[in-house]
Order: C-alpha cells, then structure tokens, then sequence
C-alpha cells in the first residue's frame, strides 16, 4: 500500500515539478527571445489543478492536511478516534460526490471538444487526469476509513 501512495505522491510531485519548469522556460524564453510559449498558461492551469488534486489524496490518507484540533487534542483516544471516523466519513462523502461531479465534467468536456488556445489540443485528457487525483482521493480515504475503523481507537 506504502509503495501505491508513493507514486501518487511522485505524480502529484511531477506535476508540480512540471508547473515549475513550464513557468520558468516561459518567462526566460519571454526575458531572453521576446517569445512566449505557446499554450504555456492553458498548460500550467490545467497542471496546477491535476496537481492539487493528486495531492489531496495522498494528503488525505496520511491525514496531513490542514486541521484545526483544538478540541481534538484535549480528549481521550476514543474521543479522538470518533472525531477521527466522524470527519474520514463526512470527507470521503463530500469527495465521492466531486469525483462524480468531475466524471460528468470530464464528458462534458469531451463532447464540446474544448481545446487550448494556440495549439489546438484538446482539454479533456487534463480533466480525466485531475478527476483520475479525485477519484484516488475518494479510494484512499475509503482505505483511510477501513483502517481507523479497524483500530478502533486502540
């Protein structure tokens, strides 16, 4: 399991990466030629949210997203093991419903055969791919949800 959340934190990484370098060539090839990349923003706007996407679900498995536990921290381990299952639950809905909701864009997208602006190409491959992060989002906090349920707060 440690070696598939692995890679898609790689991927996640790589994306970033990818943003990075895309940026940078842009603005040298502007500072240096007075050229700009074709597509360079469509590209990186695209990236940027297949990226964040691909993130959350590594974030939310390892449970390393931004919390506020206050409250949390003050109770006992069953107490926290139920504020735990309680929020796995209420997130791992709310994240089923957006990776549907992504499905339906990623088709919508499709059949308007959207494409970039200056090289024509078609968006869609770059929707399946963040609704691809979404999706693992949603499996991983299900494995996320499984296992505390297992440990029942021991």
């Amino acid at each position: 399991m440690n070696r598939f959340i692995d890679k898609v934190e790689l991927i996640a990484g790589l994306l970033l990466g990818g943003i990075a370098l895309l940026t940078f060539s842009a603005v040298m090839a502007r500072w240096l030629f007075n050229y700009g990349i074709p597509d360079a923003f469509d590209f990186s706007r695209l990236l940027l949210g297949t990226a964040m996407f691909w993130g959350i679900a590594s974030a939310g498995f390892r449970n390393r997203h931004i919390q506020v536990d206050g409250l949390w921290e003050m109770l006992p381990r069953k107490g926290k093991w139920v504020i735990d299952v309680i929020a796995t639950v209420i997130t791992l809905a709310f994240f089923a419903l957006f990776a549907w909701m992504l499905q339906t864009k990623v088709v919508s997208v499709y059949a308007s055969s959207e494409q970039t602006f200056d090289l024509r190409l078609p968006v869609w491959p770059f929707h399946a791919l963040a609704a691809l992060g979404i999706l693992l989002a949603s499996i991983l906090l299900l494995l996320r949800l499984i296992r505390l349920i297992g440990n029942r707060g021991n």
